[in-house]
C-alpha cells in the first residue's frame, strides 16, 4: 500500500531531542493506524515520549494532533475536544463493521428514499442521543480493545453511550451514495451513526469514507501530510511545523503569574486568584509569556483557587 511509510535510519536527525517539545499536525492519509503514525514519528525523529489526540480507524483521514517530549502532557486535554468531520455513506448495505472493509451482512436491491425523507430522518440524529459503539473498535473491555474480542469470534456489546451531534449537514445526495459533514461530541462513531441512520430509513447504510477536519483547535488547513513531514526530517527542517504548547493551547483562558506565585505552581501548591474565572482549566504564563502549568478553577468561601494540574519545565 503507498500511504505506508517504511521506517529509516537515515531520518534520524543529529541534534538531540530532549529538550524540543511541541505538536505535529498531521493530515492522516488512509489505510494506516493512528498508532503506526506515532510510530514511525517516533522513529524518524529518535524519540522517546510521542502520543496522538485521538485515534482515527486505518480508513479514516485528516487531522490528527501528534504530542512530543513535554507536549504528551497535554494530550489527553485534546481527546476530549469536540470534532468535525466530512463523510459519506452508502444505502442499501450492511456490514460486520459498520464500514465499507467489512464482511456484508444485507443488502437492499431497492433503495426508496426521497431526499426529503433522507433529511428528515437526519435532522432526527441531531442533539443527544445514545450510541452502542461498535464491536470492532479501539474500545476496550476488560483492558482489551473490542476489535481484538471480534477477530477471536466472541462478540461484546458494549453499553449505550450518550453522545452529542451538535451539526449533522447533508452536503450531497447521489443515491446509493450521501455525502454529511457532521459536528460532534468525543466518543461519537461515526460508522454508527451511519449504521443508525440506515435503520431509520429502512434500507441499511454503511461508511465509505471518513476526513476528520477538526479536532478541538486544530482544523485541517493546519494539518501537513506525513509524506511532507518526512522530506522535512530528511532536509532538517521539520521544526518549522513544530506547533508549540502555547500556542496550541491558545484557545484556553490564560493568566499571568509573578514570581512567587510561579514558584508555588511548579511546586504542586494552589494559589488564590483576585477575581473569577469562568472557564474550568486555564493557562498560567511567566512574565515572559512562557507557559507554566495547566491549573483547574475552582470556587470556594474565601474566593478562587486555582490548582496545577499539569506543570511544565521551562
Amino acid at each position: 500500500m503507498k500511504n505506508y511509510l517504511p521506517a529509516s535510519k537515515e531520518l534520524k536527525p543529529k541534534i538531540r531531542m530532549k529538550e524540543i517539545s511541541g505538536i505535529f499536525v498531521i493530515d492522516k492519509p488512509g489505510g494506516i493506524t493512528s498508532f503506526e503514525i506515532v510510530r514511525r514519528i517516533k522513529t524518524w525523529l529518535n524519540l522517546k515520549k510521542v502520543g496522538h489526540g485521538g485515534t482515527l480507524d486505518p480508513l479514516a483521514t485528516g487531522v490528527l494532533p501528534v504530542f512530543i517530549n513535554k507536549a504528551t502532557k497535554i494530550a489527553q486535554f485534546f481527546l476530549n475536544m469536540d470534532k468535525t468531520y466530512m463523510a459519506t455513506m452508502r444505502l442499501g448495505l450492511e456490514t460486520e463493521t459498520m464500514d465499507i472493509e467489512g464482511e456484508i451482512t444485507r443488502v437492499c436491491k431497492k433503495i426508496d428514499v426521497s431526499i426529503e425523507e433522507l433529511q428528515m430522518v437526519m435532522r432526527g440524529f441531531q442533539g443527544k442521543i445514545t450510541q452502542i459503539p461498535p464491536s470492532y473498535s479501539s474500545l476496550k473491555v476488560g483492558g482489551v480493545p473490542l476489535y481484538k474480542w471480534a477477530r477471536k469470534g466472541i462478540k461484546i456489546q458494549p453499553a449505550p453511550r450518550e453522545v452529542e451531534i451538535y451539526e449533522l449537514k447533508l452536503k450531497s445526495f447521489r443515491p446509493p451514495e450521501v455525502d454529511f459533514e457532521v459536528s460532534c461530541s468525543k466518543g461519537t462513531y461515526i460508522r454508527t451513526l451511519c449504521s443508525d441512520i440506515g435503520k431509520k430509513l429502512g434500507c441499511g447504510a454503511c461508511l465509505v469514507s471518513l476526513r476528520r477536519l477538526k479536532t478541538g483547535p486544530f482544523t485541517i488547513e493546519m494539518a501537513i501530510p506525513l509524506e511532507v513531514l518526512k522530506e522535512a526530517v530528511k532536509a532538517g527542517k521539520w521544526q518549522d511545523y513544530l506547533l508549540d504548547l502555547n500556542k496550541a493551547l491558545a484557545n484556553f483562558e490564560a493568566v499571568v503569574l509573578n514570581k512567587k506565585q510561579e514558584e508555588q505552581v511548579k511546586h504542586g501548591r494552589f494559589i488564590r486568584w483576585p477575581y473569577k474565572l469562568t472557564r474550568p482549566l486555564i493557562r498560567a504564563l511567566n512574565k515572559e509569556n512562557q507557559l507554566v502549568a495547566l491549573l483547574q478553577t475552582q470556587e470556594t468561601q474565601k474566593g478562587m483557587q486555582l490548582r496545577p494540574v499539569k506543570v511544565f519545565d521551562i
